[in-house]
């Protein structure tokens, strides 16, 4: 790797109740397939990070996958696709779903994922058969 350069990061932004087994083995399977790094943005608070996000940091640093943690409060469309723009070293984003990210409904006409700079990855489980929504 050109140490002129930065890494080529995968930025994986995760919340509560939307982090699934198959959404971080995708996060994951994307940094190995491109050499990259990983940068995870979590929505929780300081001092509750999901059970399964900490099992997966486990098997990073087991694996030796370089990685990123920032834990917010708040973390809305717009400050993923804000965080992946100011970081030309992201290659793609990685979500559970384009659902349910703003707390409140500010303007529903505004699609902060159409000006993502990079591929956005969706990685939710598979809906089960006669489920609406």
């Amino acid at each position: 790797m050109d140490s002129r350069k930065s890494p080529r990061k995968i930025l994986l932004a995760v919340r509560e109740g939307g982090v699934d087994a198959r959404l971080l083995a995708s996060a994951r399977s994307l940094c190995q397939r491109m050499d990259a790094e990983l940068d995870i943005l979590v929505r929780c608070a300081k001092d509750a990070l999901p059970a399964e996000l900490g099992e997966f940091i486990r098997e990073l640093r087991a694996a030796g996958l370089p990685y990123s943690l920032s834990q917010r409060a708040d973390l809305r469309r717009r400050d993923i696709v804000d965080y992946a723009n100011g970081h030309e070293c992201i290659s793609s984003v990685v979500i559970d779903s384009l659902e349910g990210w703003e707390t409140i409904a500010a303007d529903r006409a505004s699609d902060p994922w159409a000006r993502l700079a990079c591929p956005l990855v969706t990685a939710a489980p598979p809906r089960t058969p006669g489920a609406s929504g």
